[in-house]
């Protein structure tokens, strides 16, 4: 007989009932719990429901039900032989042809680049303007070249000399004197209050042999089967109690009760 069985035979024996008694208290029949204990599981119901028998029965000798259930699944496949699963089909190896795709995608990019600056340069980009003279000087004719042409050019005719025109003055725009910026202040940020822990007693009290797990502030402090009538101490901001029948548990937090860890055997609870 393996550990199992063993297990289940001294928690009842610590609990101090018999089969029948607790056959009356977890309404399961003593043959299966007695099945359970002698490890002949051939005798017990289907595994969904033998699953659920191991559960409650662990529960009620204040064990572990999760690592009691798992321990029992453990030795049921030893002896069963366990499961194999075998795929229904062989995948299949595809190719990628993403390769190629991504070669002849990136050829075209390129190509399509070359094609687009040659287009760019043959028909859109601007052309140079040939180089204008300024307005100013056209149609103003040389003192000296004027002179010159009058008297060989005309019999008796009058000298025309041209006249250079003069550039109005441009009147300067009035300075606009520059006025300094003030400088800004910027608000002072307000400090957040550091939040101040606070440090609470709890106790926690079995009135019947049940196992408990104690976490506080994040760490287990205590997990194992707390004897009935026992108080266990601790100091934390936070505590968070489970329990394999929690019925059994009362918890106070800084001297007051806050009653049962739950109605049912399954509950847990956060304090404060």
């Amino acid at each position: 007989m393996s550990e199992f069985g063993e297990l289940l035979r001294h928690a009842r024996s610590y609990k101090g009932v018999s089969l029948r008694e607790a056959e009356r208290a977890t309404k399961i029949n003593r043959h299966h719990l007695a099945a359970l204990e002698r490890e002949e599981f051939e005798e017990l119901p289907p595994l969904i429901y033998a699953r659920g028998i191991v559960r409650n029965y662990a529960q009620y000798l204040g064990l572990d039900p999760v690592a009691v259930l798992a321990l029992f699944e453990e030795v049921h496949g030893q002896r069963s032989g366990g499961f194999r699963v075998v795929p229904a089909t062989k995948p299949l190896n595809i190719p990628s042809h993403w390769a190629p795709n991504f070669a002849i995608i990136a050829f075209m990019v390129i190509m399509s680049a070359v094609i687009f600056a040659w287009l760019y340069s043959a028909y859109f980009a601007p052309q140079d303007a040939p180089p204008t003279e300024p307005a100013g000087i056209v149609g103003l004719a040389s003192p000296t070249a004027s002179a010159e042409a009058s008297p060989t050019g005309s019999e008796g005719g009058s000298i025309t000399i041209a006249t250079p025109t003069t550039e109005p003055t441009s009147t300067p725009e009035p300075t606009v004197p520059a006025v300094a910026e003030t400088p800004t202040e910027e608000p002072t940020p307000t400090p957040e209050p550091t939040p101040v822990s606070t440090t609470h007693t709890f106790a926690v009290t079995a009135t019947s042999s049940v196992w408990v797990q104690v976490t506080v502030d994040g760490q287990v402090v205590f997990s194992d089967v707390l004897p009935g009538g026992e108080t266990r101490v601790f100091e934390g901001e936070q505590m968070y109690v489970t329990a394999g029948n929690a019925p059994f548990i009362q918890v106070a937090v800084d001297g007051v009760d806050q009653g049962l860890l739950g109605e049912t055997w399954d509950a847990s609870r956060t304090y404060p």
